[in-house]
């Protein structure tokens, strides 16, 4: 984090961060998304914030990635999670943290959600990697999340397809990229998983009048245990 007078780009040294081209990596994306936040908010707004920053800051706390690359951010009443797909451990070490964030919610009263996990090229701006703060370290005044490619889109979107798709409700969709569903339970035997196999495949493309976009559109949802 840089902090200084934000009005002086060339004090902070910036310049030197700009980049001619973008850069890629693979990834792997969770997307997550609590629901009913404004009706909670407008019945009881301070014991809802209460309950949504201590749901997100356990997230962040549990995150256990540190490979470079790898990121998580808690904005709204989303998760935002990115690994490195040359992580070791993956995706097991992934779908227990979908299953402990799953978990984190239904503990803090937020038992209606969303989650999809993705993977594919990340593509990035070095020059957009950046955070700026005032005077303080608390003094915030620029960030960019770097949530931008097709893999975080493709997460995100999924959620439009959640009324109709055959699969459980409160559940995390994993793309077939990301794991196959053939092996997926064996992924959940272990003593510590913290998540099980819920349905069988569906295909997006397959689902209702709306068209899904992408060449990935098969998944098979994991619910906390």
């Amino acid at each position: 984090m840089i902090s200084g007078n934000v009005s002086d780009y060339s004090t902070l040294g910036l310049m030197a961060t700009r980049s001619e081209r973008a850069k890629t990596v693979d990834v792997h994306v969770f997307y997550f998304d609590v629901a009913n936040v404004v009706a909670q908010f407008l019945r009881e707004p301070q014991a809802t914030l209460g309950r949504l920053r201590a749901f997100q800051r356990a997230a962040r706390r549990e995150f256990p990635f540190g490979y470079e690359h790898s990121y998580v951010a808690t904005l709204y009443d989303n998760v935002w999670c990115r690994v490195n797909a040359a992580q070791p451990g993956l995706p097991s070490l992934l779908l227990n943290y979908a299953g402990t964030v799953m978990r984190l919610a239904e503990k803090e009263g937020f038992s209606t959600f969303f989650g999809c996990i993705t993977r594919g090229e990340h593509e990035y701006d070095p020059e957009d990697r950046i955070l700026i703060g005032g005077t303080s370290f608390e003094d915030l005044k620029e960030q960019h999340l770097d949530i931008t490619s097709e893999p975080h889109i493709r997460a995100a979107y999924a959620e439009k397809w959640r009324a109709t798709a055959p699969a459980p409700t409160n559940s995390v969709w994993v793309s077939a990229e990301v794991l196959d569903g053939s092996t997926l339970a064996a992924e959940a035997i272990y003593p510590d998983a913290t998540f099980a196999p819920a349905g069988a495949t569906f295909d997006l493309s397959d689902v209702g009048e709306r068209e899904w976009p992408f060449a990935n559109s098969k998944f098979h949802a994991i619910r906390p245990v």
